[in-house]
Formats: structure tokens, C-alpha cells, sequence
């Protein structure tokens, strides 16, 4: 992973909850604080059971509880009943919320499991990886706040600053929605509003990060909103690609974008 190549030691991160995984990767890198919002509340549960269960499982069932129940390469083959079992050890430890939603979910015959997009990125995280990764990820971590809040209300209502912003791909979601609603003449300024309010909680020195699902080196109209917007604000963007690929499809090869703003 690129996070790596940034200087996250002792510093303060506003990040979208999502999944989890891009939070637990950064507390091996010497964060001090992380601050985590959410949309979707199923995000904000998912968070609150990963933190669980990562304190209180071994690797094993640990891939096993958050494995996809479809027949894939890289996790073990699992059934729901599998990881219900796990789960249920680990229940009296959840927030009465969270358990309430997981029950709900297991009383359908149902339990949270990752989609293809999150299964194709699993052999990234290292603490999906391997033991020795998962172990080192299990001591550095530390116990976070998830707010479900739309990501613009949590940037206007947490009165904090932050030395690292990462809006994950909202701006390209943001992008795909004015399109397809004819009103492409809003994105600019509906861009702008964002990376502005994000802008304002940002320390001095701070990155505020973006990402990209394309190349954005052969495609730069991929972010040409982004370049425009980082001038305005009187900060420079860079951007790093993500190459990879994934054994979920033969001979794959991806390149993504991660893209920085930033005074430097």
C-alpha cells in the first residue's frame, strides 16, 4: 500500500470509516489520533466489530469472521454458520446497537460479508495478509470514534483540525452523480464546496487526500476538477499510482490514483 510513503507518525486523521481496513493499516504507521465518519451506518457497526474482533481473535478467525461466503482465492471457504460462531463470541463485547443490528442481520440467515470490490483489495491489507502483519497491527491499534454523519455535516460540526483529510473516492462519486443527472455545470462548484470545508479543518501543512478508480496519469481529466480546485486553495496536488492487480481475475492489472493536496 501507498500510505507508507507519507508521514503519518504522531499525527491526527479525518478518514472515512468505510470498511475499516484503510484505518487499521495507518495505526502500524505511528498515527496518533483517528477520527472516522460515516454515511452509511452499516459502515459505522462493521467498524465497532472489526475493532472487536481484532482484539479479541487469532488470525484464523479473524480471516474466517470477515471472509466473503463466495468461493474465492485468497480467504478460506466459509459459511454463514461459520462465521455466526465466531460472532456470537465476541457479541457481549459490542455496543448494544451494533448487537441489535447483528442479530437482526443473523436472524435473517444473513451476516455481514465483504463485496467483490472489498475481496479484490484483501490481498493488500496486511493484516488480511499474514499472521505476523495481523499481529503487529493488533498491538499498534487503538480504539476510535465512528460518527454517523454525512461527510460535509462532520467536516461543518467537528469543531477539530486535522493533519491528514482523506475524502476516499466521494469526489468521483460526487462526479458520476451530477452526470447522470445532466448537471455537470454543478460539479465544479459542488467540488469546490467540499475540498473547501475540508480545507479549513486542515493544520498547517496538512494533505488533503483523494482517490481515484483510474489512471489519472494517462487520463488527467480524471481529476481536472481536483487541479483546478487545489490551485484555488493555494495548494499544490500531486498524485501517486496504485499498481496492482488482483487474483480474483487472471492476469489483472489495475492502476489507480491516490491523489495529495498540500502547501509542500
Amino acid at each position: 500500500m501507498v500510505w507508507s510513503q507519507l508521514p503519518w507518525q504522531g499525527k491526527k486523521v479525518f478518514i472515512i470509516a468505510d470498511s475499516g481496513d484503510n484505518i487499521f493499516t495507518l495505526w502500524p504507521l505511528g498515527v496518533k489520533e483517528i477520527i472516522a465518519v460515516d454515511i452509511a451506518q452499516k459502515a459505522c457497526f462493521l467498524n465497532e466489530l472489526k475493532g472487536v474482533a481484532l482484539k479479541e481473535l487469532d488470525f484464523t478467525s479473524f480471516r474466517i469472521l470477515f471472509a466473503p461466503t463466495f468461493k474465492n482465492p485468497f480467504f478460506p471457504e466459509v459459511t454463514l454458520a461459520d462465521k455466526q460462531s465466531i460472532y456470537f463470541r465476541l457479541r457481549d463485547f459490542l455496543s448494544e446497537k451494533t448487537r441489535q443490528w447483528l442479530d437482526e442481520e443473523i436472524s435473517k440467515d444473513r451476516f455481514p460479508v465483504p463485496n467483490w470490490r472489498e475481496v479484490s483489495f484483501a490481498h493488500l491489507i496486511p493484516h488480511f495478509t499474514n499472521e505476523a502483519a495481523f499481529k503487529v497491527t493488533q498491538k499498534a491499534f487503538k480504539p476510535y470514534p465512528v460518527f454517523n454523519l454525512p461527510l460535509e455535516m462532520a467536516l461543518k460540526e467537528l469543531k477539530a483540525e486535522y493533519d491528514f483529510i482523506y475524502l476516499s473516492n466521494i469526489s468521483e462519486y460526487i462526479k458520476q452523480e451530477l452526470r447522470a443527472e445532466d448537471k455537470d455545470e454543478e460539479i465544479i462548484s459542488t467540488l469546490e464546496e467540499l475540498y473547501t470545508l475540508a480545507f479549513r479543518r486542515l493544520r498547517p501543512g496538512g494533505y488533503i487526500l483523494f482517490y481515484s478508480f483510474g489512471n489519472a496519469i494517462s487520463q488527467p481529466s480524471l481529476i481536472v476538477e481536483e487541479k483546478k480546485i487545489a490551485t484555488k486553495l493555494g495548494l499544490n496536488l500531486k498524485t501517486i499510482s496504485i499498481v496492482f492487480s488482483t487474483p480474483l481475475i487472471k492476469d489483472s492489472h489495475f492502476v489507480h490514483t491516490l491523489g495529495i493536496m498540500t502547501e509542500e
